[in-house]
């Protein structure tokens, strides 16, 4: 596979990247991930803002512009990549500087590392759903912010593998707020409820979209905080994520959510995500 690497496409294998790049000693950065379709990426403008918006609040003096589709395109034509379903990564540091936690007093070229790659939607799980568990919420205060800094992440993730679930979702004081790398809804009386857009939750352009398209389809939402206490009440629920799309959720530790099968609104969201999805890219 060829990468991108602060300005050259080179196989993988021979990227590098100086011990000194400050994504290397601090995971100081912010990253994006797009879903390409039919060799367009989806809802490009919307991740391009939010990516904008991670460097602004980490304060990395960075203006976006067309890098993201240049680099793309490049990486699509050096790796042969034609009518492939794929999963396009970025991330942009604050650049290289010996080691000292404050910012460099002289600004350093931030550094750019990307990567473009065969991915297909998991259809054994989007058909008939998947185990999740719960985990503390112990991350830092700006979940808003897609900073490179995932360990909390990692740790999750690896205690739902750990326990056979897909996915693991995060719980701060009581209340869910999102998966390691999804957000998370849930089904009541055909009515959708997720956690709201704050603080405690990274907004993604997967779920930012299907509760504009619940909103188009008469299907009301919800955006306020639930309980672990209220999932016993909770008819249906699922995730949703650039790779995921929604993925229908039919246990939560070990317990069955509603028939402990897939839903009948969420498999309409589905149908109804994929009309939006074949209508922005083909």
């Amino acid at each position: 596979m060829i990468v991108f690497i602060d300005g050259e496409y080179v196989k993988e294998e021979d990227a590098k990247v100086s011990v000194n790049d400050r994504a290397y000693v601090f995971a100081d950065g912010a990253y994006e991930g797009f879903r390409v379709y039919n060799e367009k990426i989806f809802k490009y403008e919307e991740h391009k803002i939010r990516f904008q918006r991670s460097l602004d609040e980490l304060r990395i003096d960075h203006v976006i512009n067309n890098e993201i589709q240049d680099i793309y395109e490049e990486l699509k034509k050096v790796n042969n990549y034609e009518n492939v379903e794929c999963f396009y990564y970025m991330h942009i540091t604050r650049g290289q500087s010996p080691r000292a936690h404050a910012f460099p007093s002289k600004k350093s070229k931030v550094g750019i590392y990307a990567f473009l790659m065969p991915k297909a939607l998991n259809i054994r799980n989007y058909e008939e759903g998947i185990s999740v568990c719960t985990v503390p919420d112990n991350r830092w205060a700006r979940c808003d912010i897609k900073c490179i800094s995932l360990i909390a992440n990692c740790l999750a993730s690896q205690i739902a593998v750990e326990n056979d679930c897909a996915e693991a979702l995060f719980v701060h004081d009581g209340v869910i707020t999102e998966g390691t790398k999804t957000n998370v809804c849930f089904v009541k009386n055909n009515e959708v409820y997720t956690h709201a857009k704050t603080n405690r939750i990274l907004a993604g352009v997967t779920r930012n979209s299907l509760l504009e398209l619940c909103v188009k389809n008469g299907i009301t939402v919800h955006e306020f905080p639930l309980t672990l206490d209220k999932l016993k009440d909770m008819d249906e629920a699922f995730l949703t994520g650039t790779t995921e799309e929604l993925t229908p959720i039919i246990t939560i530790d070990g317990k069955k959510v509603g028939s402990g099968e897939v839903g009948s609104l969420t498999k309409k969201l589905q149908k109804i995500f994929k009309e939006e999805v074949n209508r922005y890219s083909y």
